[in-house]
């Protein structure tokens, strides 16, 4: 039995695609420690890995902002926490996330086979990149931001006697081995990528939350589910906008408005929807028509999981180049969030409904999906570059 550590940034759309993974890996006999904050912790009980909390500066408030100018700051304040007792488990590998610079630098002070988990598309480094440009143009809208924190990383990595990198490099590193959430034909040049990316695709599990959701809701019409995910959802105008384009139709609406928002300021809810914080998404998917969301990639993935189409309201991060991805492959439609109406939204959720080509070609993505193999092919992968090391 191997003794592998899990090192993750305490935000859903981040953890929720390792839980499966690490399940599975202690399922075929492997123990597994994974570092996160206490929110946290039953989730990873139930996955069967032993719990170390850490405290991160994230969850205070405005801890998020442009995450990867956050990474610096957050790696300086994690380090200490946690460096000695990962030094006392002696584990045989590290698994992290692309965000949680500091998993990567005990990786490389501890002499630590690394792999790295990456929830959304692999980042490529070339110029001539989608990535490349997207990153361009955040570093210069968000310029005061990084330069800060990349005379923070500077002195994090000089402090702690590792080579010197730049925020370009912090992104687009790549490990020996790279675990990808997407399968090879979402991302944007798949064939490119070499034999250290592995396209596993979303790892879809029953996460046995349902509850007592009312699921008969959906039934009696065409169902629509809306949400804005688990982090950037404060947005009550919006919702107020998904009453009038959708209110009094033949739509059967679960509306997500996270905990940020209070159903009963948003005035009279319509009788065809369904308002709740939060919804068991991966049980409401399998029932849904056409699903309006933020773009995150977990989402898109249990999205085309179930073969349901997608018009996408990008809010933070990679979402913009998530959205672009769904417009080139024709697996639904991307609106702006600073532009969009009551009138497009209606005109978008219709279209995508009623044109025969988004769900072929959703159903196409649907296959490449379930083949890319999910948490058991990520699972494969890991222990055969364990062996090999």
């Amino acid at each position: 039995m191997a003794r592998g550590v899990f090192f993750n940034v305490p935000l859903h759309g981040h953890v929720n695609a390792t839980l499966p993974v690490v399940r599975e890996l202690v399922n075929r006999g492997e123990e597994i420690s994974y570092y996160l904050t206490d929110a946290f912790r039953p989730q990873v009980e139930r996955a069967g890995a032993r719990f170390h909390r850490y405290d991160s500066t994230l969850e205070k408030p405005g801890g998020i902002g442009m995450l990867p100018a956050r990474m610096p700051a957050e790696s300086r304040h994690v380090l200490p926490q946690v460096l000695e007792a990962v030094r006392a488990e002696r584990p045989d590998y590290v698994l992290y996330d692309p965000m949680c610079l500091w998993g990567r630098m005990i990786a490389q002070l501890l002499g630590i086979p690394a792999i790295i988990f990456r929830p959304t598309m692999a980042m490529s480094g070339g110029p001539s990149s989608p990535y490349a440009a997207f990153l361009r143009s955040r570093m210069t809208q968000f310029a005061g931001a990084f330069e800060q924190a990349g005379k923070d990383l500077a002195a994090l990595m000089q402090e702690y006697g590792l080579p010197p990198i730049d925020m370009r490099q912090m992104m687009s590193h790549a490990e020996a081995l790279n675990l990808v959430c997407v399968p090879r034909a979402f991302q944007p040049g798949g064939d490119t990528f070499d034999e250290r990316f592995v396209f596993v695709g979303p790892s879809i599990q029953p996460r046995g939350d349902a509850g007592d959701f009312p699921f008969a809701h959906l039934e009696g019409g065409p169902a629509l589910y809306i949400s804005l995910g688990t982090v950037f959802n404060n947005w009550p105008e919006f919702y107020r906008m998904c009453f009038a384009a959708f209110g009094g139709t033949p739509w059967r609406v679960v509306l997500a408005t996270g905990h940020a928002v209070n159903a009963e300021q948003l005035g009279p809810i319509p009788d065809n929807f369904l308002v709740r914080p939060s919804v068991p998404q991966l049980e409401v998917l399998e029932r849904t028509s056409v699903f309006v969301t933020h773009g995150g990639a977990n989402s898109l993935m249990e999205s085309f999981h179930y073969g349901v189409p997608v018009v996408v309201i990008p809010q933070m991060a990679e979402q913009p180049l998530n959205a672009m991805r769904v417009s080139e492959l024709g697996v639904g439609l991307a609106l702006e969030k600073e532009a969009v109406t009551v009138e497009q939204l209606r005109q978008s959720v219709d279209r995508v409904a009623s044109e025969p080509a988004f769900r072929e070609k959703v159903r196409t993505m649907q296959q490449e999906v379930r083949a890319s193999g999910g948490y058991r092919r990520a699972v494969d992968a890991l222990l055969e570059f364990r062996a090999r090391r």
